[in-house]
Protein backbone atom coordinates (compact mmCIF):
# COMPACT_ATOMS: atom_id res chain seq x y z
CA UNK A 1 0.00 0.00 0.00
CA UNK A 2 1.39 3.49 -1.04
CA UNK A 3 1.57 6.41 1.68
CA UNK A 4 -0.96 8.27 0.23
CA UNK A 5 -3.30 5.32 0.09
CA UNK A 6 -2.41 4.68 3.43
CA UNK A 7 -3.06 8.51 4.75
CA UNK A 8 -6.08 8.25 2.47
CA UNK A 9 -7.91 5.33 4.02
CA UNK A 10 -6.61 6.93 7.82
CA UNK A 11 -8.70 9.73 6.90
CA UNK A 12 -11.46 7.88 5.66
CA UNK A 13 -11.90 5.56 8.74
CA UNK A 14 -11.19 8.90 11.13
CA UNK A 15 -14.34 10.30 9.14
CA UNK A 16 -16.57 7.65 9.32
CA UNK A 17 -15.34 7.41 12.90
CA UNK A 18 -16.84 10.99 13.46
CA UNK A 19 -20.07 10.44 11.62
CA UNK A 20 -20.84 7.45 14.03
CA UNK A 21 -19.58 8.99 17.18
CA UNK A 22 -21.61 12.12 16.71
CA UNK A 23 -24.72 10.09 16.82
CA UNK A 24 -23.68 8.01 19.76
CA UNK A 25 -22.58 11.56 21.44
CA UNK A 26 -25.96 12.43 20.82
CA UNK A 27 -27.48 9.57 21.98
CA UNK A 28 -25.56 9.74 25.52
CA UNK A 29 -27.14 13.09 25.98
CA UNK A 30 -30.69 11.62 25.08
CA UNK A 31 -30.11 8.90 27.60
CA UNK A 32 -28.07 11.07 30.14
CA UNK A 33 -31.42 13.06 30.52
CA UNK A 34 -33.99 10.24 30.39
CA UNK A 35 -32.13 8.78 33.55
CA UNK A 36 -32.66 11.56 35.29
CA UNK A 37 -36.06 12.19 34.45
CA UNK A 38 -37.22 8.84 35.00
CA UNK A 39 -38.92 8.63 37.90
CA UNK A 40 -39.30 4.51 38.40
CA UNK A 41 -36.30 3.34 40.01
CA UNK A 42 -36.40 0.35 37.95
CA UNK A 43 -36.50 1.92 34.55
CA UNK A 44 -34.05 4.31 35.60
CA UNK A 45 -31.53 1.41 36.54
CA UNK A 46 -32.02 0.03 33.09
CA UNK A 47 -31.36 3.51 31.63
CA UNK A 48 -28.58 3.85 33.38
CA UNK A 49 -26.80 0.51 32.39
CA UNK A 50 -27.61 1.58 28.83
CA UNK A 51 -26.25 4.76 29.55
CA UNK A 52 -22.97 2.64 31.20
CA UNK A 53 -22.82 0.20 28.05
CA UNK A 54 -22.84 3.13 25.69
CA UNK A 55 -20.09 4.72 27.29
CA UNK A 56 -18.23 1.64 27.40
CA UNK A 57 -18.88 1.67 23.36
CA UNK A 58 -17.79 5.10 23.17
CA UNK A 59 -14.53 4.84 25.19
CA UNK A 60 -13.89 0.96 22.82
CA UNK A 61 -14.16 2.98 19.62
CA UNK A 62 -12.36 6.02 20.92
CA UNK A 63 -8.65 3.70 21.84
CA UNK A 64 -9.37 1.75 18.36
CA UNK A 65 -9.70 4.99 16.23
CA UNK A 66 -6.60 6.65 18.60
CA UNK A 67 -5.08 3.46 17.69
CA UNK A 68 -5.52 3.44 14.01
CA UNK A 69 -4.58 7.42 14.15
CA UNK A 70 -0.97 6.23 15.37
CA UNK A 71 -0.31 3.58 12.96
CA UNK A 72 2.34 4.10 10.56
CA UNK A 73 5.26 6.95 10.57
CA UNK A 74 2.95 10.12 9.48
CA UNK A 75 1.49 11.27 12.35
CA UNK A 76 -2.20 12.62 12.31
CA UNK A 77 -2.82 16.37 13.65
CA UNK A 78 -1.81 16.21 17.10
CA UNK A 79 -5.11 18.40 17.57
CA UNK A 80 -7.39 15.80 16.51
CA UNK A 81 -5.02 13.65 18.44
CA UNK A 82 -5.90 15.62 21.70
CA UNK A 83 -9.18 16.27 21.60
CA UNK A 84 -9.61 12.12 20.97
CA UNK A 85 -7.43 11.08 24.16
CA UNK A 86 -9.60 14.16 26.43
CA UNK A 87 -12.69 12.81 25.18
CA UNK A 88 -11.78 9.03 26.30
CA UNK A 89 -10.17 10.37 29.59
CA UNK A 90 -13.56 12.01 30.50
CA UNK A 91 -15.97 9.54 29.33
CA UNK A 92 -13.77 6.98 31.46
CA UNK A 93 -13.93 9.23 33.94
CA UNK A 94 -17.60 9.60 33.59
CA UNK A 95 -18.11 5.76 33.88
CA UNK A 96 -16.11 5.56 37.13
CA UNK A 97 -17.99 7.93 38.80
CA UNK A 98 -21.61 6.36 37.33
CA UNK A 99 -20.09 2.87 38.56
CA UNK A 100 -18.65 4.11 42.28
CA UNK A 101 -21.81 7.06 43.01
CA UNK A 102 -24.16 5.31 45.57
CA UNK A 103 -26.85 8.33 44.60
CA UNK A 104 -26.21 7.23 40.65
CA UNK A 105 -29.33 10.04 39.76
CA UNK A 106 -26.68 12.76 41.77
CA UNK A 107 -23.86 11.33 39.80
CA UNK A 108 -25.49 11.62 36.42
CA UNK A 109 -27.33 15.29 37.38
CA UNK A 110 -23.42 16.16 38.16
CA UNK A 111 -22.06 14.95 34.73
CA UNK A 112 -24.84 16.67 32.76
CA UNK A 113 -23.84 20.08 34.53
CA UNK A 114 -20.65 19.87 34.07
CA UNK A 115 -21.55 19.33 30.21
CA UNK A 116 -24.01 22.24 30.13
CA UNK A 117 -21.09 24.08 31.59
CA UNK A 118 -18.82 23.35 28.96
CA UNK A 119 -21.15 24.09 26.29
CA UNK A 120 -21.60 27.22 28.28
CA UNK A 121 -18.01 28.26 28.05
CA UNK A 122 -18.18 27.57 24.45
CA UNK A 123 -20.86 29.24 23.74
CA UNK A 124 -19.56 32.52 25.47
CA UNK A 125 -16.00 32.35 23.94
CA UNK A 126 -18.13 31.97 20.32
CA UNK A 127 -19.98 35.08 21.20
CA UNK A 128 -16.80 37.14 22.09
CA UNK A 129 -14.86 36.30 19.25
CA UNK A 130 -18.13 37.73 17.15
CA UNK A 131 -18.50 40.33 18.99
CA UNK A 132 -14.22 41.33 18.70
CA UNK A 133 -14.97 40.59 14.69
CA UNK A 134 -17.81 42.84 14.17
CA UNK A 135 -15.85 45.63 16.14
CA UNK A 136 -12.86 45.26 13.87
CA UNK A 137 -14.93 45.06 10.64
CA UNK A 138 -16.62 48.94 11.99
CA UNK A 139 -12.74 49.87 13.03
CA UNK A 140 -11.96 48.76 9.52
CA UNK A 141 -14.84 50.71 7.93
CA UNK A 142 -14.35 53.51 10.38
CA UNK A 143 -10.77 53.82 8.87
CA UNK A 144 -11.08 53.34 5.34
CA UNK A 145 -14.13 56.43 5.71
CA UNK A 146 -11.50 58.65 7.46
CA UNK A 147 -8.83 58.16 5.08
CA UNK A 148 -11.14 58.94 1.72
CA UNK A 149 -12.47 61.97 3.64
CA UNK A 150 -8.62 63.09 4.70
CA UNK A 151 -7.58 62.94 0.88
CA UNK A 152 -10.41 65.09 -0.46
CA UNK A 153 -9.99 66.96 2.17
CA UNK A 154 -5.86 67.03 1.29
CA UNK A 155 -6.57 67.59 -2.83
CA UNK A 156 -9.29 70.54 -1.75
CA UNK A 157 -6.42 72.31 0.25
CA UNK A 158 -3.74 71.89 -1.97
CA UNK A 159 -6.66 73.40 -4.93
CA UNK A 160 -6.93 75.85 -2.96
CA UNK A 161 -3.63 76.67 -1.78
CA UNK A 162 -2.42 76.51 -5.42
CA UNK A 163 -5.16 78.83 -7.10
CA UNK A 164 -3.80 82.25 -7.65
CA UNK A 165 -5.40 84.94 -5.55
CA UNK A 166 -7.84 87.51 -7.05
CA UNK A 167 -8.09 90.57 -6.12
Amino acid sequence: MEVKEFRDSRTQKLSDFQTQYTALKTEYSRLLLAAIQEQDSAKQQDLVQQLLSLNAEMSSQLREILGELNKGSGSFDPKTLNQLTEELIEYQKQYSEIEKGKDRVATLKLIQSSTNEKLTNAQSMYYFYLFALVILCFLIVFLIIRAGTMTTIGSVVSSVTSAPIMR
